[in-house]
């Protein structure tokens, strides 16, 4: 059971925190929310947000690695994350956008708009295409030493 208390104080939630990984929840009432519904959601997330970003930032990071980095701070997914030149981390226990975790779905497998989000939003600013690197050629997720780990290229 979700201790609400304990997860905004330990990973410095906000209201709006709870209400999108909520929202992404609830579609596991209805049988459709996996990681494939996931990616649809989150690919048309990030393309809203990179479109409010070139109205109202001046100026991104070219370099890939930042670029994940200012995307992660602005829309607040976690305090705790690792861009690696391969893969990119996001800790378990500090991640804001959760379904399972804060949101309370109960699925099997993930369901993380992060990596859908990020490569869209980064197709968006840049022009360049960026797709989401599967992990043994159908995980999107892998949880490893405290963290989930996805690539994006």
């Amino acid at each position: 059971m979700v201790k609400y208390k304990d997860l905004f104080e330990h990973r410095n939630l906000k209201n709006l925190h709870v209400v999108l990984t909520s929202m992404i929840a609830e579609f596991s009432t209805l049988g459709i929310l996996n990681q494939g519904t996931t990616n649809i959601i989150g690919s048309g997330v990030g393309k809203k947000i990179a479109k409010c970003l070139k109205e109202t930032v001046k100026e991104f990071p070219k370099d890939d690695k930042k670029l994940i980095e200012f995307l992660i701070n602005f829309c607040d997914m976690c305090d705790e994350y690792i861009i690696e030149d391969d893969k990119i981390g996001i800790k378990i226990d500090k991640c804001k956008y959760c379904p399972k975790q804060i949101g309370e779905a109960e699925i099997p497998g993930s369901a993380c708009p992060i990596p859908s989000i990020l490569a869209s939003c980064m197709e968006e600013l840049t022009n360049k295409p960026y797709k989401i690197k599967l992990w043994d050629k159908n995980k999107v997720i892998i949880k490893e030493n405290g963290y989930c780990w996805f690539r994006i290229k």
